[in-house]
Protein backbone atom coordinates (compact mmCIF):
# COMPACT_ATOMS: atom_id res chain seq x y z
CA UNK A 1 0.00 0.00 0.00
CA UNK A 2 1.03 3.40 -0.67
CA UNK A 3 2.10 4.92 2.78
CA UNK A 4 3.56 8.27 2.32
CA UNK A 5 3.00 9.95 -0.91
CA UNK A 6 4.87 13.02 -2.82
CA UNK A 7 2.61 16.07 -2.05
CA UNK A 8 5.08 18.26 -3.07
CA UNK A 9 3.99 21.44 -6.24
CA UNK A 10 5.17 20.54 -9.65
CA UNK A 11 8.69 22.82 -10.29
CA UNK A 12 8.60 25.44 -12.37
CA UNK A 13 12.30 24.95 -13.41
CA UNK A 14 12.30 22.91 -17.09
CA UNK A 15 14.94 20.33 -15.52
CA UNK A 16 13.34 19.83 -12.05
CA UNK A 17 10.14 19.42 -13.67
CA UNK A 18 11.74 16.77 -15.64
CA UNK A 19 12.96 15.07 -12.61
CA UNK A 20 9.69 15.39 -10.74
CA UNK A 21 7.36 13.75 -13.79
CA UNK A 22 9.98 10.82 -13.93
CA UNK A 23 9.11 10.36 -10.08
CA UNK A 24 5.42 10.72 -10.59
CA UNK A 25 5.61 7.77 -13.53
CA UNK A 26 6.96 5.55 -11.29
CA UNK A 27 4.55 6.36 -8.30
CA UNK A 28 1.97 5.32 -10.40
CA UNK A 29 3.15 2.13 -11.60
CA UNK A 30 3.72 1.38 -7.85
CA UNK A 31 0.47 2.54 -6.83
CA UNK A 32 -1.38 0.29 -9.63
CA UNK A 33 0.77 -2.61 -8.01
CA UNK A 34 0.99 -2.21 -5.04
CA UNK A 35 -1.52 -0.04 -3.40
CA UNK A 36 -3.77 -3.15 -2.31
CA UNK A 37 -1.53 -5.05 -1.05
CA UNK A 38 -0.57 -4.73 2.28
CA UNK A 39 2.64 -6.63 2.81
CA UNK A 40 4.56 -3.42 1.22
CA UNK A 41 4.42 0.11 1.92
CA UNK A 42 5.51 1.97 -0.28
CA UNK A 43 6.87 5.67 0.62
CA UNK A 44 7.55 8.45 -1.91
CA UNK A 45 9.97 11.45 -1.11
CA UNK A 46 11.71 10.52 1.69
CA UNK A 47 14.55 12.78 2.84
CA UNK A 48 16.77 11.75 5.79
CA UNK A 49 19.71 13.78 7.63
CA UNK A 50 22.54 11.79 9.81
CA UNK A 51 25.06 14.84 10.66
CA UNK A 52 26.27 17.12 7.65
CA UNK A 53 24.64 14.24 5.29
CA UNK A 54 21.34 13.99 3.74
CA UNK A 55 19.61 11.12 1.57
CA UNK A 56 16.96 12.07 -0.91
CA UNK A 57 14.99 8.60 -1.45
CA UNK A 58 12.35 8.70 -4.48
CA UNK A 59 10.71 6.02 -3.20
CA UNK A 60 11.13 3.30 -0.18
CA UNK A 61 9.87 0.05 0.11
CA UNK A 62 9.12 -1.73 3.31
CA UNK A 63 8.22 -5.53 3.25
CA UNK A 64 8.77 -8.61 4.96
CA UNK A 65 12.54 -9.27 4.28
CA UNK A 66 14.22 -5.70 3.85
CA UNK A 67 14.08 -2.47 1.98
CA UNK A 68 14.26 -1.43 -1.77
CA UNK A 69 15.17 1.80 -2.50
CA UNK A 70 13.93 3.46 -5.88
CA UNK A 71 16.05 6.25 -7.88
CA UNK A 72 13.81 7.82 -10.62
CA UNK A 73 15.89 9.33 -13.52
CA UNK A 74 14.58 11.33 -16.14
CA UNK A 75 16.06 10.05 -19.24
CA UNK A 76 15.38 12.09 -22.98
CA UNK A 77 18.15 10.46 -25.13
CA UNK A 78 20.70 7.90 -24.44
CA UNK A 79 22.02 6.83 -20.83
CA UNK A 80 25.28 5.06 -21.25
CA UNK A 81 28.34 3.30 -18.95
CA UNK A 82 31.51 3.68 -21.21
CA UNK A 83 34.18 0.91 -20.97
CA UNK A 84 36.50 2.87 -18.36
CA UNK A 85 32.77 2.77 -16.23
CA UNK A 86 32.14 6.50 -16.25
CA UNK A 87 28.31 7.32 -16.91
CA UNK A 88 27.34 9.55 -19.40
CA UNK A 89 23.81 11.46 -20.56
CA UNK A 90 23.21 12.45 -24.26
CA UNK A 91 20.85 14.63 -25.33
CA UNK A 92 19.85 16.32 -28.53
CA UNK A 93 20.38 20.30 -28.72
CA UNK A 94 18.24 22.93 -30.57
CA UNK A 95 20.43 22.29 -33.40
CA UNK A 96 19.83 19.04 -34.08
CA UNK A 97 23.34 17.69 -32.71
CA UNK A 98 23.52 15.25 -29.99
CA UNK A 99 25.74 16.42 -26.71
CA UNK A 100 27.01 14.39 -23.88
CA UNK A 101 27.47 15.26 -20.37
CA UNK A 102 29.24 12.88 -17.92
CA UNK A 103 27.36 12.11 -14.41
CA UNK A 104 27.69 10.07 -10.92
CA UNK A 105 26.58 6.43 -11.51
CA UNK A 106 22.98 6.51 -10.36
CA UNK A 107 23.43 3.18 -8.69
CA UNK A 108 26.04 4.30 -6.79
CA UNK A 109 24.06 7.24 -5.71
CA UNK A 110 21.29 5.17 -4.39
CA UNK A 111 23.54 2.75 -3.08
CA UNK A 112 24.50 5.90 -1.05
CA UNK A 113 21.48 6.31 0.17
CA UNK A 114 20.63 3.28 1.59
CA UNK A 115 23.74 3.65 3.60
CA UNK A 116 22.64 7.01 5.24
CA UNK A 117 19.61 5.20 6.22
CA UNK A 118 21.08 2.68 7.88
CA UNK A 119 23.36 5.39 9.63
CA UNK A 120 20.12 7.10 11.02
CA UNK A 121 18.28 3.62 11.90
CA UNK A 122 21.36 2.54 13.69
CA UNK A 123 22.14 5.47 15.67
CA UNK A 124 22.96 4.31 19.13
CA UNK A 125 22.79 0.52 18.27
CA UNK A 126 25.19 -0.97 20.88
CA UNK A 127 27.60 -3.82 19.81
CA UNK A 128 25.66 -6.57 20.48
CA UNK A 129 22.63 -5.47 18.15
CA UNK A 130 24.63 -3.82 15.63
CA UNK A 131 25.39 -7.39 13.45
CA UNK A 132 21.72 -8.10 13.38
CA UNK A 133 20.88 -4.86 12.17
CA UNK A 134 23.59 -5.28 9.24
CA UNK A 135 21.88 -8.50 7.91
CA UNK A 136 18.67 -6.23 6.74
CA UNK A 137 18.78 -6.15 3.35
CA UNK A 138 18.48 -2.68 1.05
CA UNK A 139 18.50 -3.62 -2.45
CA UNK A 140 18.31 -0.34 -4.94
CA UNK A 141 16.63 0.14 -8.08
CA UNK A 142 17.31 3.04 -11.21
CA UNK A 143 14.02 3.00 -12.63
CA UNK A 144 14.85 5.43 -15.98
CA UNK A 145 12.18 7.12 -17.77
CA UNK A 146 11.21 6.33 -21.74
CA UNK A 147 8.59 8.24 -22.70
CA UNK A 148 10.80 10.55 -24.46
CA UNK A 149 12.96 7.74 -26.27
CA UNK A 150 15.15 7.18 -23.24
CA UNK A 151 17.21 4.39 -23.55
CA UNK A 152 20.19 2.61 -21.26
CA UNK A 153 23.22 1.58 -23.16
CA UNK A 154 25.94 -1.10 -21.88
CA UNK A 155 28.00 -3.43 -23.70
CA UNK A 156 26.68 -6.00 -20.78
CA UNK A 157 23.45 -4.81 -19.58
CA UNK A 158 23.74 -7.76 -17.00
CA UNK A 159 26.24 -6.00 -15.53
CA UNK A 160 23.59 -4.01 -14.01
CA UNK A 161 20.34 -5.45 -13.19
CA UNK A 162 19.31 -2.55 -10.81
CA UNK A 163 18.82 -0.43 -14.53
CA UNK A 164 15.22 -0.48 -15.54
CA UNK A 165 12.21 1.38 -17.36
CA UNK A 166 10.21 3.29 -14.86
CA UNK A 167 7.24 1.10 -16.27
CA UNK A 168 8.90 -2.33 -15.23
CA UNK A 169 10.10 -1.03 -12.05
CA UNK A 170 6.78 -2.78 -10.52
CA UNK A 171 7.97 -6.47 -12.04
CA UNK A 172 11.75 -5.76 -10.92
CA UNK A 173 10.22 -5.18 -7.11
CA UNK A 174 8.36 -8.36 -7.63
CA UNK A 175 11.61 -10.02 -8.58
CA UNK A 176 13.33 -8.69 -5.38
CA UNK A 177 10.83 -9.94 -3.06
CA UNK A 178 10.82 -13.04 -4.40
CA UNK A 179 14.63 -13.52 -4.38
CA UNK A 180 14.69 -12.51 -0.52
CA UNK A 181 11.89 -14.86 0.35
CA UNK A 182 13.51 -17.34 -0.55
CA UNK A 183 16.48 -16.95 1.33
CA UNK A 184 17.00 -17.29 5.00
CA UNK A 185 16.69 -14.17 7.04
CA UNK A 186 18.17 -12.95 10.46
CA UNK A 187 15.31 -11.44 11.60
CA UNK A 188 11.91 -10.31 9.33
CA UNK A 189 9.76 -7.68 10.00
CA UNK A 190 6.17 -8.44 10.82
CA UNK A 191 3.25 -6.37 9.57
CA UNK A 192 3.41 -4.41 12.74
CA UNK A 193 7.27 -3.37 12.65
CA UNK A 194 6.74 -2.22 9.08
CA UNK A 195 3.91 -0.14 9.82
CA UNK A 196 6.06 1.32 12.65
CA UNK A 197 8.69 1.37 10.47
CA UNK A 198 6.75 3.39 8.07
CA UNK A 199 5.84 5.38 10.89
CA UNK A 200 8.83 5.96 12.47
CA UNK A 201 10.73 7.29 9.05
CA UNK A 202 7.52 9.52 8.20
CA UNK A 203 7.80 10.97 11.46
CA UNK A 204 11.79 11.74 10.87
CA UNK A 205 11.21 12.93 7.23
CA UNK A 206 12.64 16.17 6.62
CA UNK A 207 11.14 18.49 3.72
CA UNK A 208 13.77 20.46 1.89
CA UNK A 209 13.38 23.95 2.85
CA UNK A 210 14.91 26.83 0.24
CA UNK A 211 16.91 29.44 2.46
CA UNK A 212 14.62 31.80 3.92
CA UNK A 213 14.85 35.69 4.63
CA UNK A 214 15.10 37.39 7.84
CA UNK A 215 11.83 37.90 7.54
CA UNK A 216 10.70 34.82 7.12
CA UNK A 217 9.76 32.41 10.06
CA UNK A 218 12.05 29.63 10.66
CA UNK A 219 10.15 25.80 10.81
CA UNK A 220 10.23 23.99 14.16
CA UNK A 221 12.40 20.92 14.25
CA UNK A 222 9.85 17.83 14.19
CA UNK A 223 9.33 15.62 16.95
CA UNK A 224 9.54 12.36 16.99
CA UNK A 225 6.40 10.53 18.33
CA UNK A 226 6.70 6.69 17.84
CA UNK A 227 9.66 4.71 17.82
CA UNK A 228 10.19 1.41 16.28
CA UNK A 229 10.74 -2.24 17.15
CA UNK A 230 12.05 -4.72 14.89
CA UNK A 231 11.21 -8.55 15.60
CA UNK A 232 14.20 -11.04 15.36
CA UNK A 233 13.59 -14.31 15.03
CA UNK A 234 16.06 -15.31 17.47
CA UNK A 235 14.67 -13.06 19.79
CA UNK A 236 11.82 -12.46 21.43
CA UNK A 237 9.15 -9.78 20.47
CA UNK A 238 8.83 -7.41 23.17
CA UNK A 239 7.23 -4.24 24.59
CA UNK A 240 7.69 -0.95 24.88
CA UNK A 241 8.75 0.40 28.00
CA UNK A 242 9.16 3.53 27.49
CA UNK A 243 6.78 4.64 24.74
CA UNK A 244 6.78 9.08 25.82
CA UNK A 245 9.89 9.47 25.04
CA UNK A 246 10.71 12.67 23.44
CA UNK A 247 12.72 11.94 20.93
CA UNK A 248 13.20 7.80 20.77
CA UNK A 249 15.21 6.43 18.39
CA UNK A 250 14.96 3.52 16.11
CA UNK A 251 18.28 2.33 18.01
CA UNK A 252 16.69 2.52 21.15
CA UNK A 253 13.91 -0.12 19.91
CA UNK A 254 16.78 -2.40 18.29
CA UNK A 255 18.73 -2.69 21.76
CA UNK A 256 16.05 -3.88 23.58
CA UNK A 257 14.59 -5.96 21.04
CA UNK A 258 16.98 -7.63 19.06
CA UNK A 259 19.08 -8.69 22.11
CA UNK A 260 17.98 -11.99 22.39
CA UNK A 261 15.31 -12.37 25.05
CA UNK A 262 14.72 -15.23 27.54
CA UNK A 263 11.63 -17.11 26.79
CA UNK A 264 9.21 -16.70 29.87
CA UNK A 265 7.26 -19.85 29.19
CA UNK A 266 7.51 -23.21 30.47
CA UNK A 267 6.29 -25.73 28.62
CA UNK A 268 5.97 -29.30 30.23
CA UNK A 269 3.26 -32.17 28.79
CA UNK A 270 1.41 -32.88 31.25
CA UNK A 271 0.97 -36.67 30.66
CA UNK A 272 4.44 -37.68 30.16
CA UNK A 273 6.44 -34.19 31.21
CA UNK A 274 8.60 -34.42 29.09
CA UNK A 275 10.04 -30.47 28.13
CA UNK A 276 9.62 -31.64 24.47
CA UNK A 277 6.93 -29.75 22.74
CA UNK A 278 5.61 -28.09 19.48
CA UNK A 279 3.00 -25.85 18.87
CA UNK A 280 0.51 -27.30 16.24
CA UNK A 281 -3.17 -25.57 14.91
CA UNK A 282 -6.28 -27.91 15.31
CA UNK A 283 -9.59 -25.60 15.60
CA UNK A 284 -6.98 -23.51 17.89
CA UNK A 285 -3.27 -23.52 19.27
CA UNK A 286 -2.43 -26.37 21.45
CA UNK A 287 1.04 -28.01 22.03
CA UNK A 288 1.68 -31.46 21.17
CA UNK A 289 4.54 -33.50 23.25
CA UNK A 290 7.03 -35.15 20.66
CA UNK A 291 7.44 -37.72 23.59
CA UNK A 292 4.71 -39.35 24.33
CA UNK A 293 2.34 -38.00 21.52
CA UNK A 294 -0.23 -35.98 23.95
CA UNK A 295 -2.29 -32.72 23.24
CA UNK A 296 -1.74 -30.38 25.41
CA UNK A 297 -4.17 -27.18 25.80
CA UNK A 298 -2.69 -23.46 26.03
CA UNK A 299 -4.63 -21.26 28.55
CA UNK A 300 -1.59 -19.17 29.62
CA UNK A 301 -2.59 -15.95 30.74
CA UNK A 302 -1.06 -12.66 30.95
CA UNK A 303 1.42 -11.51 33.96
CA UNK A 304 -0.07 -8.24 34.29
CA UNK A 305 -3.96 -8.41 33.61
CA UNK A 306 -4.64 -11.95 34.36
CA UNK A 307 -6.38 -12.07 30.30
CA UNK A 308 -5.95 -15.01 28.47
CA UNK A 309 -3.08 -14.38 25.93
CA UNK A 310 -3.37 -15.05 22.18
CA UNK A 311 -1.50 -16.94 20.22
CA UNK A 312 0.66 -15.82 16.86
CA UNK A 313 2.65 -17.43 14.43
CA UNK A 314 5.86 -15.60 12.20
CA UNK A 315 7.42 -18.88 10.49
CA UNK A 316 8.56 -21.06 13.92
CA UNK A 317 7.71 -18.44 16.26
CA UNK A 318 4.56 -18.40 18.34
CA UNK A 319 4.28 -15.38 20.57
CA UNK A 320 1.98 -15.01 22.97
CA UNK A 321 -0.07 -11.36 22.98
CA UNK A 322 -2.40 -9.60 25.14
CA UNK A 323 -4.46 -7.25 23.81
CA UNK A 324 -5.65 -5.12 26.55
CA UNK A 325 -1.22 -4.87 27.79
CA UNK A 326 -0.50 -4.32 24.12
CA UNK A 327 1.85 -6.53 24.84
CA UNK A 328 3.94 -9.41 23.11
CA UNK A 329 6.17 -12.49 24.15
CA UNK A 330 7.90 -15.17 22.54
CA UNK A 331 6.13 -18.11 23.78
CA UNK A 332 7.51 -20.84 21.85
CA UNK A 333 9.78 -21.51 18.64
CA UNK A 334 9.58 -25.11 16.70
CA UNK A 335 12.69 -26.58 16.03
Amino acid sequence: MIFKENNNAAPTDKFEKAGYDAERKVAFYLKMAFDENPDLLVLHDLRLESGDITAQMDHLIIHQHGLIIIESKSVAGKLSVQDDGQWVKWYTQKSGKDKSVGMPSPIKQARLQGQTLMSVLSQGVNENVRPALQTLPVDVLVAFSNHNGGVFIAKDKSQYPEMCPADAADDRVKEILAIRAKKPQDFSLSETNRDKLANYLTKIHKPYQAPVSATNKTYPKQEIEATIKVEQTIAAYTSVENPNSAFGTFASFLTNTLTPQKNQFKHICRKCKSDKLEVRFGKNYYLKCLSCDENNRIDSCCSKCKSLLKIRKDKNLFFAECKNCNSSELFHCNS
